[in-house]
């Protein structure tokens, strides 16, 4: 998933009729996901209610010992 599909995914999870569909299409990602999520994180260019988002719906499942 490259990242504009990342971020428009995360923006879904914020509406109440397309939350399902983009949380399926958050967990179909596998490879590099926890990366991608950091840099959505880490992007000024973000609206701030997406990047907050990352953090409250999966700040505890990225691992400690990525920031070591």
């Amino acid at each position: 998933m490259d990242a504009g599909a990342l971020v428009e995914a995360l923006r879904g999870t914020m509406d109440p009729n397309l939350r399902e569909a983009a949380e399926r299409r958050l967990n179909e990602v596998k490879v590099n996901f926890v990366s991608a999520l950091l840099q959505v994180t880490m992007s000024e260019q973000l609206d701030l209610d997406v990047r907050q988002t990352v953090m409250k719906s999966y700040g505890r499942k990225i691992p400690m010992s990525i920031f070591v």
